[in-house]
């Protein structure tokens, strides 16, 4: 069955700026939008977006469950998403691919509310409440910087989500910076040059940190 969505959603979903895309195309930002909210929204709210009924519970859990790549691609809900993208070209791009989408699909599985605009680190560096810290302490953020192997990094952006209560966070920026930590893994595997230090994750993330620690410290300075 295709996927219907209103006029507003379509609109909504494919503006995504694309300056903050640095491993997905704004097309592969839209579907796994698409393929998130089916997901995890409930029918009432997935309704404002698609007129398609929401999956079965159980897809979205059978995701949770996994702890690998490799596990999460034997599962319904990465089937359903990797329908949605568009076909690689060879096998090696294919293997990698594969390896970044089931990566995706495993930790998206956690999100349980989204703020479009909203990335990671800016939220992991927010005030926790009148704390006065940010809901991801600095030494717990440079370990997610420091991240090495797949299950490094399944581990700590699991750990991190749980922090912010699995929301408030974009759905594509989070696709995007796991792509991006495959992309990064991926040139380094090939002995090719690394990207411009500004495009790189741990900039992405650290920026974005710093930027809404530094902002709630001046204030109560």
């Amino acid at each position: 069955m295709s996927e219907a969505t209103t006029a507003e959603a379509v609109s909504e979903a494919r503006l995504v700026p694309e300056e903050r895309l640095l491993a997905i195309s704004v097309d592969e930002a839209f579907q796994v939008r698409c393929w998130w909210q089916r997901l995890t929204l409930p029918a009432a709210e997935l309704k404002a977006f698609s007129d398609t009924p929401p999956w079965p519970k159980g897809v979205r859990a059978t995701l949770r469950r996994c702890d690998t790549a490799e596990a999460a691609m034997l599962t319904e809900g990465f089937r359903l998403l990797w329908r949605r993208l568009p076909a690689p070209e060879g096998e090696r791009e294919k293997h990698h691919r594969l390896q970044t989408w089931a990566c995706i699909a495993l930790v998206l599985a956690e999100v349980r509310a989204e703020s479009p605009g909203a990335t990671l680190g800016s939220q992991l560096g927010k005030q926790k409440k009148e704390t006065g810290k940010p809901h991801m302490s600095e030494l717990r953020f440079q370990r997610l910087l420091a991240c090495r192997s797949p299950e490094e990094l399944i581990t700590h952006l699991r750990r991190a989500l749980a922090l912010i209560d699995k929301r408030d966070v974009s759905a594509v920026y989070l696709a995007d910076n796991v792509a991006l930590w495959w992309a990064e893994r991926w040139r380094e595997s090939q002995g090719w040059a690394a990207s411009r230090p500004s495009q790189r994750l741990a900039f992405q993330w650290a920026n974005d940190y710093f930027g809404a620690l530094l902002q709630y410290q001046r204030d109560n300075d």
